[in-house]
């Protein structure tokens, strides 16, 4: 199951705001995409959030000028392509009780909000950035698979980019990460939430699993997602995968 074919479609592209991708404007990505011949781009940068607690992402008051220069962009492009704006964001209970989702979702010009589950917050109030190594490679995987759900749960966001990342400090699959991938596709099944395949996960080690996507097959629909933080990963990112497609 596939709800955009990667041929036609480049889904999760990040631009210069996040401060780890290529320091271009937004058009070059929309321009080298009209040159590939597909029909759509998904930006997917990642989401601020107000007091900018986090690193590597967009500053909360670059918000307005990310959505407004793509809004332009849907307009001055929509004969050539199709430009569709959303943001990867993290789920946080106290950003929930805040209401700071609710106003993301109320905004109409963001048409997606990706569930990217890069750290999580414990009971604490505190964040999983924060543990050391040891407790990391121990309970790192169960407190982002925990997010996740309550991400899916919380009935703001579309699709789940790169579950199985949850994983990235695992190095061999048992039966914890099983059962902390069954939450996660039978959540993301009951609520109808579209699970991403991430082509730039598959180029790390420990990033994608193969035994998380057997347990997905035929229960939860799947978007091929690029990550992609330059132009050129555009084409080689989307190359690679239509290249090993059977």
């Amino acid at each position: 199951m596939m709800f955009l074919n990667p041929e036609e479609n480049l889904f999760h592209v990040h631009t210069f705001r996040c401060r780890h991708a290529d320091e271009v404007p937004d058009d070059v990505y929309v321009k080298k995409a009209i040159e590939m011949g597909v029909k759509s781009i998904w930006f997917t940068d990642h989401a601020p959030f107000p007091e900018n607690p986090f690193g590597y992402r967009m500053m909360y008051d670059e918000l307005d000028e990310y959505l407004d220069t793509l809004s332009e962009f849907k307009d001055i492009y929509k004969n050539q392509i199709d430009i569709h704006i959303g943001l990867e964001a993290e789920y946080f209970p106290s950003y929930d009780k805040d209401g700071y989702y609710q106003q993301l979702k109320a905004d109409e010009r963001l048409d997606l909000l990706l569930l990217g589950q890069h750290m999580a917050q414990t009971d604490e109030g505190g964040y999983t950035f924060s543990w050391d190594k040891e407790k990391l490679d121990r309970d790192e995987a169960g407190a982002l698979g925990k997010a996740i759900c309550q991400g899916i749960e919380s009935g703001y966001f579309d699709i789940v980019a790169h579950p199985d990342r949850s994983f990235r400090r695992k190095k061999h699959w048992d039966d914890d990460m099983a059962d902390i991938s069954e939450n996660i596709i039978s959540t993301a099944g009951k609520h109808g939430l579209i699970l991403e395949q991430n082509e730039t996960s598959k180029r790390h080690k420990h990033h994608y699993w193969e035994e998380f996507w057997k347990m997905n097959e035929g229960r939860c629909q799947i978007v091929i997602g690029l990550d992609a933080h330059s132009p050129e990963e555009l084409v080689k990112i989307r190359r690679e995968k239509l290249c090993t497609r059977v």
